[in-house]
């Protein structure tokens, strides 16, 4: 996965085969982040007309966060009930949520709500809007370098990964609390990328090339910690 090639077919089809395992072995609530509301809504249309939505429902609800804040109270009343009803052959749900949306920064999945996140790319926030235009040329002016680096690319960069660890950290709410935590894009396997997340994410980080594996540590995970 990578910002260049994820409108392609063979990304948006890889993302279907992940999200379709996923179902399969994760219990209860998973919240997938994406990196804006457009790339949600081209993802939901493209899994939607290639049937690979219909085969998620088969295991668990979707939902998708709304634009506008006045559906969010009923969209996330919705996703938990859905998340806490068995019903045969399926179980929880799955809610499509956006970074820097109100999911992403006020609400908490703790427990069965948030058994797994996924994080679709990375949110490079847009580098042509006027005031971040205006403060990375600032930074570049008065800072300069660091560590070789211009200090506006390594703000670019930390504004990133800030809502990265923001949204992550969703789904962890207490020390005795456990969830999954899938970074679907290649740039994640990068030393200064993980530098930047949190201590407790980091030490636990493992690097696949192919998600034949990560199943496997999935179900091995969610088997150890069944009751």
């Amino acid at each position: 996965f990578s910002f260049q090639h994820r409108d392609t077919p063979k990304t948006l089809d890889e993302l279907g085969r992940v999200l379709q395992n996923v179902v399969s072995v994760i219990p209860a609530g998973i919240v997938v982040f994406f990196p804006s509301y457009d790339y949600e809504d081209k993802v939901y249309k493209y899994l939607e007309s290639k049937g690979f939505l219909q085969k998620i429902q088969q295991k668990k609800s979707v939902f998708r966060e709304p634009r506008g804040s006045g559906d969010m109270d009923q969209v996330l009343q919705d996703y938990s009930r859905a998340v806490r009803l068995k019903k045969e052959g399926s179980q929880g749900a799955m809610l499509l949520a956006v970074v820097g949306g109100k999911m992403s920064e006020g609400i908490n999945f703790s427990d069965e709500l948030g058994r797994c996140v996924v994080m679709v790319g990375m949110p490079y926030p847009n580098m042509n809007t006027p005031e971040l235009k205006e403060k990375m040329t600032y930074l570049n002016k008065s800072v300069g370098n660091i560590n070789g680096r211009p200090a506006g690319q390594i703000h670019y960069e930390n504004l990133c990964m800030k809502a990265v660890n923001q949204s992550a950290g969703r789904a962890i709410r207490h020390k005795d609390d456990f969830a999954a935590i899938l970074f679907l894009d290649h740039r994640y396997s990068r030393a200064s990328v993980q530098e930047q997340l949190p201590s407790w994410i980091q030490k636990h980080v493992r690097v696949q090339a192919k998600f034949g594996p990560v199943i496997a540590d999935l179900r091995k995970f969610f088997k150890s910690r069944q009751t």
